[in-house]
């Protein structure tokens, strides 16, 4: 009875630790699952390579989750722009975090802008995920000031906020998160489809499309009719693969250095499939 008990606890304790290994190698395999995914899009070779920017979500650094130091971390690891979240001060000031709350303990988009005057970042552009809302004045005078009216986007803005934030309102160019509607995806299959009225009634600058939607036919579209757009929701290797190979030129990708490696790797796999062409 008792070498019974012993057996039945012995395999209880190895359950428990294959479990505990498991839920920490998870993310590990799955990545190397999704990397192993990828490489059946990198044999291929992208159209528009020379175009592709990579928007780069602002990384944790010393424990604060949306600063200018994770600005310029991201563009070490290679981002060509960074998305911040932004909020206001009570005041107007225009800040980088995603709560509210922490407002007041935020960088200021001004230290932001400053920092993106200096030679190492003067080719960076910014896209400003709108958390909160205010008045847009004192973000524009900023703009100005800095120089960064053609190096700063809006973005963050669904069809619930649409009017919102208008042309009007701001000379920062802003970008509307956009759903195609079975209607819009039936025009696009008829060759009907037309530019989504949104952008000429609110002066967008843009369209923001959700992963689901950056089919190869929708961005052929979309390239086709001229309409600026960038691909947002994208977390796997494999997803941002598919959609650069389907002509999006334009991404935000959460994993900025893993994107930066894959392309750079892609890019040089190309060249070397290419050279004796």
């Amino acid at each position: 009875m008792k070498n019974k008990k012993r057996s039945i606890t012995v395999i209880t304790v190895v359950a428990v630790v294959i479990a505990i290994a498991l839920a920490f190698l998870s993310p590990f395999i799955s990545d190397g699952f999704d990397r192993l995914a990828a490489r059946r899009y990198i044999g291929q070779d992208i159209k528009n390579v020379d175009n592709i920017v990579l928007i780069g979500e602002c990384p944790e650094v010393d424990g604060k989750a949306q600063s200018v130091a994770g600005v310029k971390e991201a563009v070490r690891l290679g981002a060509d722009a960074v998305k911040v979240d932004l909020c206001f001060r009570s005041d107007g000031t225009p800040v980088i975090t995603d709560r509210y709350e922490n407002n007041a303990e935020a960088d200021t988009v001004e230290e932001l802008f400053n920092e993106m005057n200096g030679d190492k970042y003067k080719d960076v552009t910014v896209y400003l995920n709108i958390i909160q809302l205010s008045s847009l004045t004192e973000l524009n005078r900023l703009a100005v000031k800095y120089d960064m009216v053609g190096r700063a986007y809006l973005i963050g803005i669904d069809e619930s906020h649409y009017g919102l934030v208008t042309n009007d309102d701001t000379i920062v160019p802003f970008l509307l998160k956009y759903e195609f509607t079975k209607d819009d995806l039936q025009k696009i299959k008829d060759g009907k489809f037309s530019a989504p009225e949104c952008i000429a009634k609110y002066g967008a600058g843009g369209l923001e499309i959700d992963l689901k939607f950056a089919t190869e036919e929708i961005i052929s579209t979309l390239n086709d009719f001229g309409i600026p757009f960038t691909v947002s929701g994208i977390e796997s290797i494999s997803d941002y693969c598919r959609v650069l190979l389907n002509g999006t030129s334009t991404v935000i990708v959460e994993d900025i250095e893993s994107a930066t490696q894959v392309l750079d790797s892609w890019i040089e796999a190309m060249q070397e499939r290419n050279k004796f062409q």
